[in-house]
Formats: C-alpha cells, sequence, structure tokens
C-alpha cells in the first residue's frame, strides 16, 4: 500500500466523501454479534464512525500521517494505530471482525489476508465494504472527466464485475454479501471537493488542476436542480471468512 496516496488530501477527503448507510452495520453486527472490531484503512474514518453506531471495541489502523489525525478527532473512543493493513500490530486472535471500507484495493491482497488469518479470533470474519456509484447519465458524464484529466475513474474497470467474482470464488473460503442503496445530494462546492478527494485528482498547483474543476462544474451545471446533483450509490458488503 502506497501510504501517501492521500497525503494532503485528508480535509476534502473527510469533508466531501460520503458516509455509509446504517443498514450495513446493522447487518454486519447481526451477522457477527462481534465484541472486537479492526477498522483497517480507516482513513478520517468514514466508515468507523458509523461501527461506532455499536456497542463493539473498535480499533482504527490507518498509515497516512495527514488521515490519521483527522480520524483522532472523529472518532476519541476508537484505539488508533499507526500502522499499514499487512502488518497491523494487533495482538494475535484478538479481532471478531476485520473491516476496510474503501481500502482493500489500496493492500497487497495476500499479505492482508495472512495478516487477518492472524489477529482475527477462530470464528473471526473479515469485511470489505464499497460505496460504488450508481449507474446514470451524470456519472458517465464524471467519468469521461476523471478519464480526460485522471486517466483513470474509480467506476470503470474497478470494481464490480471482475471484484464481486475475485471475492466470491477467489478470496473468500464462504462468503455472504449484503448491498443497500443511498443517495447524496451535493452543490457545486460540494460536488468538486468530493472529486478532489480521490487520491488520483489532480491537486492546486498541478497541470491540469483548473481544467479538471472546470469540467466538474460544468458537469453540475448540466445536470442540477435548484443548484444541486443528485448522486446515487449502492454500498455493498462482502462478509467472509479465511
Amino acid at each position: 500500500m502506497n501510504e501517501e496516496k492521500f497525503t494532503g488530501k485528508a480535509d476534502v477527503y473527510d469533508k466531501y466523501r460520503p458516509a455509509y448507510p446504517a443498514e450495513i452495520v446493522q447487518w454486519l453486527y447481526e451477522k457477527t454479534r462481534a465484541a472486537t472490531v479492526a477498522d483497517v484503512g480507516a482513513g478520517t474514518g468514514r466508515f468507523t464512525t458509523c461501527l461506532s453506531a455499536k456497542p463493539w471495541k473498535i480499533t482504527a489502523v490507518e498509515p497516512n500521517a495527514d488521515m490519521r489525525e483527522r480520524l483522532r478527532e472523529n472518532c476519541p473512543d476508537a484505539e488508533i494505530v499507526d500502522a499499514s493493513a499487512e502488518r497491523t500490530g494487533i495482538a494475535a486472535a484478538s479481532i471478531d471482525l476485520v473491516t476496510a471500507a474503501q481500502a482493500f484495493h489500496w493492500f497487497d491482497r495476500e499479505r492482508f489476508k495472512a495478516e487477518c488469518r492472524r489477529i482475527l479470533t477462530p470464528n473471526g470474519r473479515l469485511a470489505l465494504v464499497w460505496n460504488n456509484h450508481r449507474e446514470s447519465d451524470f456519472r458517465r458524464d464524471r467519468d469521461k472527466v476523471f478519464i480526460t484529466y485522471c486517466g483513470i475513474c474509480d467506476s470503470v474497470g474497478n470494481g464490480a464485475k471482475d471484484g464481486d467474482l475475485f471475492l466470491r470464488n477467489e478470496y473468500f473460503s464462504a462468503m455472504e454479501y449484503f448491498s443497500a442503496t443511498h443517495s447524496v445530494t451535493m452543490d457545486e462546492a460540494q460536488f468538486v471537493g468530493y472529486s478532489l478527494s480521490h487520491s488520483y485528482s489532480p491537486k492546486k498547483g498541478d497541470e491540469h488542476y483548473d481544467a479538471f474543476v472546470d469540467a466538474l462544474r460544468g458537469i453540475v451545471r448540466k445536470h442540477q436542480r435548484n443548484g444541486r446533483v443528485e448522486v446515487s450509490y449502492e454500498a455493498t458488503c462482502y462478509l467472509g471468512t479465511l
């Protein structure tokens, strides 16, 4: 995992990234009844904060200093660990549930699996969670801008079909799946801020930054209603044993 990808992006990440539906956490709690949970690649705590709705003891693992500083502010009751997903430093056989929200794609898959096996209790499980953009004309226009100015887009080639097959058929020995749709309305500033929170988005001063931001604003103006756009997501969770 490249631990510096989000350096300088903690503020926009924390302010503009969407939260996760409460149904995901409720489902995980009902399925696992875990006493201890480790949220790995916790970032600024977007999912860690959702986990705090349940009475489990939370450990949040985040290697990036900028993100970890905001994580401490957002999740004062969690134990915060400065470590990577592949070497968490958590005691062996001490965690009932490991979670990774919007983070697994950054990990070394096999080393992370080995680390989960080390820290999980005998009946412990791993939950991998994503917020995926749902298909729409707005999303297609957004994707074009990202591909043009960033050369990559999280809606294209990231996921969903190949990743789903891999997780169902290769990564887990047994797996359960849950999804929940939700929407976030954003004004122009919020959508631009959210778009800038991605690791591959240009930073202020980069060559294509101004053109990227102008193109994003154009998308909002094209699709807006009363100055706002609705961004639709499907939150997905893969809960499995290793």
